[in-house]
C-alpha cells in the first residue's frame, strides 16, 4: 500500500472535529481563541509548517519524539504500533486519560497528535507529507533495529542446554540406516509415524529427545511426548529421501545416494526443502488449540511463515545466545511478520464459543504467531542442526495464555513453550547460506585405547559416546564389548559412501595418546590409496552382435568406432548416454538393433 501524496496536513486535519481540532490548537505557542474549523485548521498548519514547529516538538516526551522520529523517516511515513513496541517495550502517549474511569472517551488528544495523525483512507497513522521534510531536517533517523545477544547464557539451573549441530549429523545418518532397514512406519493416509516408531527412533537419537518420556499420572495430564522423533520422518519424506510405501518408508533414488554424501549437505538440502514443504503446519502440533481443520480457510500457508522466521534468522549473530522473546520482537520491529490464521474466531481452547480466540486480546501475536516460531526452532530447525537451544519442561514455563477461557488445568498451551533461548550453530550458518563450506568439528574423546596386533582396538578407560561409536562402526568391526578390529572390507565401504579416514585418523590419534602403530599407519595408508582407486563413470549397455564378423566391423568403422568397445568376440559395450547416438549410426551402416 502507498502513501497518498495529497494526505497533507490540512486534508488530515480536515478529517477531525472541531473539539479535537480545539484541542490541538491549545499546543501552540499563544493559541488563539477560535470557532470555525477551517480557522483552527489554518492555526495549525501556519504554526506545523512555520516556525514555531521546533517549540511544539519541545512539548512532547522522549517516546513521542520516537514514535515521530520513527514515523517521519520510514520510506511511507508511516507510524506502527506494532514496530514500535516491539522495539522499544512501550508505546507513545496519543490521549490524556479521562478522569472518569468509566468513561468511554478515549480522553483529550496529546501533542503528537499534531505530528502523526490518522489517515481514514488508508487504515493507519502516518505524518503528513508535507510536514515529513521539515521534521527530517532537524529530527534525528532512529538506529536500525538490533537484537539482543549473549555469548553466554545466565546460570539457570531449570535450564537443559543442547548442543545440535554433532546430533543432526549422526541423526541424518542413523535415520536413513533405519530407513533402509525397512523399519520405519508411517500412516499411508498422513504420512506421520506411529507410537512404535517413534518409541524406536527415540531410542537410536544421538542424545535422545528433548525430554524423556514421561508416565502419566493423572488421566487430564498433558504429554510432550517425542519432537526430534516425531521431525525426522517428516524432514526425510520432504526433502524426497523417503517414501511411504504400504505403510513403510524406503528411501527413495535420492536417499539412496544421500547415504553416501556427506552428512552436512544432506542436512542443508533437507532445510530447504522444508522450508517449502506443505506436509506437515508445524502449529498442528499444538494440540491444546482447537479448530485448525474447521471448514473454510482457517490456516494460513506455511511457506510465508517459515520464510519470515528463515529471513530472521539470517540476521541473527552467529554462535551468541538469543531469547526467543527478543527473536519474536525483532521480528516484528522489522516487518518480518505471518499470520497463522485467517480467521481467529474458528481456533479455540476447550470451548468454541467461550474459548474463541477471535475474543479481543485472546489471539494476538503472543498465542499465535510466537507458538508457531516455538514450534518451528525447537522441533526442525534444531533437529536439522541449525541452532542450539536452551529450554526447560513446559509446564509453567509461559504464562501468556492465562488470561484464555478454558486453559485453567493447561500447564502448557504447547509442548514448545520451555523453549527459552538458541543460539545459530557453525552449521546453521552452512544450511542457511551463510557460509559456502562447512566443517565438522573434530571428535573430542574421553576414552583411551590401546592397540594390539591384528588391527585390535581396546578401550582402556571411559565411555565411547554415541558419536565415536557411530565412528567407529564405519571402520571397524566389534569383536567384544570393549574391543575393535579395524576391517579393509569396512572402510572401503565406508570411503565409496563419502566418509573421510582423516576423521578415523583424529580420532584414534586423541584416544590412543601415541603415535599410531605402524600397522594402523599403514591400514589408514592403504585405505587411503585404494579406496578411491576405481571411479564409475556412468552406466553402459551390453550388446550381443549376431556373429563375431559383424562386432568386428561395427568397433572399427569410423562412425562408431567411438562409440562401443570390444567386450567378447560377439559383445560391444555403450555407454547409455551414447546409446541414441549408436543406434542412428548403426542403422546408417545397414544394421538395426533389437531390445
Amino acid at each position: 500500500m502507498r502513501l497518498d501524496l495529497s494526505m497533507t496536513l490540512r486534508d488530515l486535519l480536515g478529517c477531525l472535529t472541531v473539539p479535537d481540532l480545539k484541542d490541538l490548537v491549545g499546543y501552540l505557542p499563544d493559541g488563539a481563541k477560535i470557532a470555525r474549523k477551517d480557522d483552527l485548521i489554518e492555526r495549525i498548519v501556519v504554526a506545523m509548517l512555520g516556525p514555531e514547529l521546533k517549540a511544539v516538538w519541545a512539548l512532547l516526551d522522549e517516546t513521542q519524539q520516537l514514535a515521530v522520529g520513527e514515523a517521519a523517516h520510514h520510506p511511507l511515513g508511516e507510524y506502527s504500533d506494532r514496530r514500535f513496541r516491539a522495539r522499544y517495550q512501550r508505546a507513545p502517549a496519543f490521549h490524556i486519560a479521562p478522569v472518569k474511569s468509566y468513561s468511554y472517551s478515549a480522553g483529550k488528544r496529546t501533542a503528537l497528535c499534531l505530528f502523526i495523525q490518522y489517515a481514514p483512507d488508508e487504515g493507519r497513522y502516518v505524518v503528513p507529507t508535507d510536514l515529513r521534510p521539515r521534521l527530517q531536517a532537524f529530527v534525528p533517523p532512529p538506529p536500525p533495529p538490533g537484537i539482543e545477544s549473549s555469548e553466554a547464557l545466565a546460570d539457570d539451573p531449570c535450564l537443559t542446554v543442547r548442543l545440535t549441530e554433532r546430533d543432526a549429523l549422526q541423526d541424518v545418518v542413523i535415520m536413513l540406516r533405519t530407513i533402509e532397514q525397512a523399519r520405519v512406519q508411517v500412516s499411508d493416509k498422513t504420512a506421520l509415524p506411529g507410537a512404535a516408531t517413534l518409541r524406536l527412533l527415540g531410542d537410536k537419537l544421538a542424545g535422545g529427545d528433548y525430554y524423556p518420556e514421561e508416565v502419566k499420572q493423572h488421566e487430564w495430564d498433558q504429554e510432550i511426548g517425542p519432537i526430534k522423533a516425531f521431525a525426522w520422518p517428516l524432514l526425510l519424506q520432504a526433502g524426497g529421501l523417503a517414501v511411504g510405501v504400504s505403510g513403510r518408508l524406503q528411501l527413495s533414488p535420492g536417499g539412496v545416494k544421500a547415504v553416501s554424501t556427506p552428512p552436512a549437505q544432506v542436512l542443508r538440502g533437507l532445510w530447504q526443502k522444508w522450508l517449502k514443504s506443505t506436509l506437515l503446519d508445524e502449529f498442528s502440533r499444538v494440540d491444546a488449540i482447537k479448530g485448525q481443520n474447521s471448514k473454510g480457510r482457517v490456516m494460513t500457508a506455511v511457506a510465508p511463515r517459515r520464510a519470515a522466521i528463515e529471513a530472521t534468522l539470517q540476521a541473527c549473530p552467529i554462535g551468541r545466545w538469543i531469547a526467543v522473546g527478543a527473536f519474536s520482537r525483532f521480528m516484528r520491529a522489522t516487518d518480518r511478520v505471518f499470520a497463522v490464521t485467517h480467521d481467529a474466531w474458528k481456533l479455540y481452547v476447550c470451548d468454541r464459543q467461550y474459548g474463541s480466540l477471535g475474543h479481543a486480546g485472546w489471539g494476538g501475536w503472543d498465542i499465535l504467531q510466537d507458538r508457531y516460531i516455538l514450534a518451528f526452532l525447537l522441533e526442525y530447525a534444531a533437529t536439522l542442526g541449525v541452532v542450539d537451544v536452551a529450554y526447560q519442561h513446559p509446564a509453567r514455563a509461559r504464562s501468556d495464555y492465562r488470561e484464555v477461557w478454558g486453559t485453567d488445568d493447561l500447564s502448557f498451551l504447547s509442548r514448545y513453550d520451555g523453549l527459552s533461548a538458541f543460539r545459530v550453530t557453525p552449521l546453521g550458518a552452512y544450511l542457511l547460506g551463510r557460509e559456502p563450506a562447512y566443517q565438522p568439528p573434530a571428535v573430542a574423546s574421553s576414552v583411551a585405547l590401546s592397540f594390539s596386533p591384528g588391527l585390535q582396538l581396546d578401550i582402556l578407560r571411559g565411555v565411547l559416546a554415541s558419536e565415536e561409536t557411530l565412528l567407529l562402526d564405519n571402520w571397524a568391526v566389534p569383536l567384544q564389548p570393549g574391543s575393535w578390529r579395524l576391517d579393509h572390507e569396512r572402510s572401503l565401504s565406508a570411503i565409496e559412501k563419502g566418509h573421510d579416514i582423516a576423521e578415523l585418523k583424529g580420532f584414534l590419534e586423541s584416544a590412543g595418546g601415541l603415535p599410531l602403530p605402524a600397522p594402523v599407519e599403514s591400514f589408514i595408508g592403504l585405505c587411503q590409496r585404494n579406496g578411491k582407486a576405481l571411479k564409475m563413470l556412468g552406466s553402459a549397455v551390453l550388446i550381443e552382435c549376431r556373429d563375431p564378423e559383424t562386432a568386428a566391423q561395427i568397433a572399427g568403422r569410423p562412425e562408431t568406432s567411438s562409440l562401443c568397445l570390444r567386450a567378447g568376440p560377439k559383445t560391444l559395450v555403450v555407454r547409455t548416454s551414447q546409446l541414441a547416438k549408436f543406434r542412428e549410426r548403426v542403422r546408417s551402416l545397414g544394421f538395426g538393433m533389437v531390445a
